[in-house]
């Protein structure tokens, strides 16, 4: 943005939309990878599992537009396979809840047909869930499916130290926010650092 500290309007509102869409991007879409990757690494590494995937492709029983469906986290069993679908803090979503709990049925379905002779769950992990109302959620597990607190769940299960998980993204995240803050030149980060209070 160069060396002049006097900026007009039009130059403060672009500077903070560039700082405001690095920051979305990278804190809040692509802490939601990070996460997932975090949990991957935790449920593989715990050795409770014969096979476990992250980002697993499954082909879509059907005719629909969509051919495939990426699992999060695949655990597969001896008897079962698990599929986490695995959901931050943030929420959004257009479609209906019937809408979202065909595409379940239908992702269920298609596990179902590449793993035929095992039990097939496929559940949700969402981040802070039970500690405020997140309709969507709640209609699930009427509806039969699973959904669990991510760190209740992963605590409960894995005995993982969920602080440290989520130091680990945290850090990861403000990595990928400094390293482009500076890819793109938007700000001289020392600076914005040291003003900081």
């Amino acid at each position: 943005m160069g060396d002049n500290i006097y900026m007009n309007y039009k130059e403060k509102f672009k500077l903070w939309k560039e700082i405001i869409a690095i920051a979305h991007g990278k804190i809040n879409i692509a802490g939601g990878n990070v996460l997932q990757h975090e949990i991957f690494l935790e449920i593989k590494n715990s050795g409770k599992h014969d096979e476990v995937y992250e980002d697993y492709r499954i082909p879509l029983v059907g005719n629909g537009k969509r051919k495939y469906h990426k699992v999060d986290i695949l655990i597969v069993d001896k008897d079962t396979v698990i599929a986490i679908n695995s959901k931050g803090k943030s929420f959004n979503s257009t479609d209906t809840e019937d809408a979202k709990l065909n595409d379940v049925k239908l992702f269920t379905k298609s596990i179902q047909k590449a793993f035929p002779n095992k039990k097939v769950v496929y559940q949700f992990l969402k981040d802070e869930y039970g500690t405020k109302k997140i309709s969507l959620y709640e209609y699930f597990e009427k509806k039969g499916v699973p959904v669990y607190n991510t760190e209740k769940y992963l605590t409960e299960h894995y005995n993982i130290d969920f602080d440290a998980l989520e130091k680990r993204r945290q850090k990861e995240c403000v990595r990928m926010v400094d390293e482009a803050i500076e890819d793109e030149d938007v700000v001289d980060l020392k600076a914005l650092y040291a003003a900081a209070r």
